[in-house]
């Protein structure tokens, strides 16, 4: 971080264009995580048995950040963050949580893109740090098993659900803490647009979310909705219109013992509209104890009930029967700190799709970027991770 300020005042004395005003206040940040893992598919109508390997970056970042103070307890903000893909390559962009705001002891308003408070409450309440694993919730949480997958507006397109990703083109504004009770309100217009008559699309979310935090006590709740308005092309008709919405209720809560910890997430996913009438409930509990100074075993289970309601109104829908359509997670590891910025860790993780559950390389239950062409119902997903995380 010196060396980065020292470079800045030097530009600025040579004056560098585009460097001369940059603020001392800007900080580098970031990690680098890296994992071996080695992961077995079983069930495949072709290959009852797949087992392959692979280096994962999990979620590495960096990112820049800095605050200028407007006077009157106001201050500008702004955050740049990118994922870094090192294992493979790639460039590097704004693809994380990056927006501009303002902040003060009103509270903060931003603007950006960023993770959203169905995004936060399970990170915070997932046992593998930032969520990043084999054995992260986000296989199960918020996907209705995958059958959404076609929708543009409510489906993700990695493996996370829509709710737990970065939500794009968003402005949220979070209160200031009061007697522990903080609130977020965001809205995102998702700019998925087309004057092309027959393919207008209008694609928004909304979300609350409430937080408490008293001593060892923290518990949070998040209601958000997506919407989705189709003109849809029909020979003969200028124009069809669909509506189509999910929504995402969850509540959660964590209890910190000082050496160990106990994690509790309730999600309820619902599908209306055009798509139906669906819905699914999934829950997770998990904890963490401290064996020693410097290492702690985590664990959780995390569970997929079956879809009910009258119909996911998806032609060619795999769940017209709502039996056998959950999966449930298991997840046990450890992590060892050897100094405040180095983490070893390790996982083993198993997934349990039921009979009537679709898998279909990211669609579905799975532990993300599986493999490609794997498919089938009813898959057993088993896995072993050994990683690093460096932060900075």
């Amino acid at each position: 971080m010196k060396n980065f300020r020292l470079f800045l005042a030097l530009a600025s004395c040579f004056g560098m264009p585009g460097i001369a005003h940059a603020q001392s206040n800007v900080t580098v940040y970031g990690n680098a995580d890296a994992s071996f893992d080695v992961i077995t598919v079983h069930g495949q109508p072709t290959a009852p048995t797949l087992r392959f390997q692979r280096v994962s970056t999990n979620g590495s970042v960096l990112g820049f950040k800095g605050a200028e103070a407007l006077g009157s307890d106001l201050k500008a903000v702004f955050q740049f963050e990118s994922n870094v893909s090192f294992d493979a390559g790639g460039s590097i962009g704004t693809s994380r949580s990056s927006f501009v705001g303002l902040s003060g002891d009103l509270g903060r308003v931003i603007l950006g893109r960023f993770a959203g408070p169905a995004r936060l409450l399970a990170i915070t309440l997932d046992v593998n740090y930032t969520n990043d694993s084999i054995g992260s919730g986000n296989a199960l949480m918020g996907k209705l098993g995958g059958a959404l997958a076609s929708n543009p507006g409510v489906r993700s397109a990695v493996t996370s659900s829509r709710f737990d990703v970065n939500t794009p083109n968003a402005i949220a504004y979070t209160s200031p803490m009061v007697a522990g009770l903080q609130a977020t309100v965001l809205y995102s217009a998702n700019e998925k647009k087309s004057a092309v008559p027959g393919a207008r699309v209008n694609t928004s979310s909304t979300a609350l979310g409430l937080n408490y935090a008293h001593g060892p006590l923290w518990i949070g709740s998040v209601f958000e909705r997506v919407t989705e308005k189709n003109e849809l092309a029909v020979p003969g008709l200028a124009g069809v219109g669909a509506n189509e919405a999910l929504t995402e209720a969850r509540l959660g809560g964590m209890i910190d013992f000082g050496n160990a910890t106990v994690r509790l997430l309730i999600g309820q996913t619902r599908a209306a509209g055009s798509l139906g009438d669906a819905k699914q409930l999934v829950w997770g509990l998990g904890g963490t104890f401290n064996v020693s100074a410097n290492g702690k075993i985590t664990g959780q289970r995390y569970h997929a009930g079956d879809i009910s309601g009258s119909s996911l109104g998806v032609p060619g829908s795999r769940f017209s029967s709502g039996a056998d359509t959950g999966a449930t997670l298991y997840s046990l590891g450890y992590e060892h700190n050897l100094s405040k910025h180095t983490l070893l860790k390790a996982n083993v993780a198993y997934l349990k799709n039921y009979a009537k559950t679709a898998t279909h390389g990211g669609d579905g239950y799975d532990f993300g970027k599986t493999a490609a062409g794997f498919a089938g119902d009813g898959l057993v997903l088993s896995g072993m991770q050994l990683g690093m995380r460096y932060n900075f």
